[in-house]
């Protein structure tokens, strides 16, 4: 074999090892692509629960502090009235 055909060989050779790592990190990249859409699924799962939690929370809190306006008007309202039937009386 002469050293032109020597020099195309290896050069052949040097290509086709670079091919073999690009294709492992194109490979690398699909598994990193792979995992990180598994983990971004899972945090958008996780927030779709909190902000349902949140909702579900936030109406028994706005239940609450409605009943208990609710009560503390009434309160007034009758402590108004009791206030006023006194002066009324004198």
């Amino acid at each position: 074999m002469d050293a032109d055909k020597a020099y195309i060989n290896k050069m052949k050779g040097e290509i086709n090892e670079r091919q073999a790592e690009i294709s492992e990190l194109k490979a690398n990249i699909q598994q990193t692509e792979a995992e990180a859409q598994l983990q971004y699924d899972d945090e958008i799962e996780k927030t779709k629960e909190d902000v349902s939690q949140f909702r579900d929370t936030s109406g028994e809190v706005w239940s609450d502090i409605k009943n208990g306006v609710a009560e503390a008007w009434s309160e007034l309202s009758n402590a108004a009235s009791r206030a006023a039937s006194k002066f009324k009386r004198d």
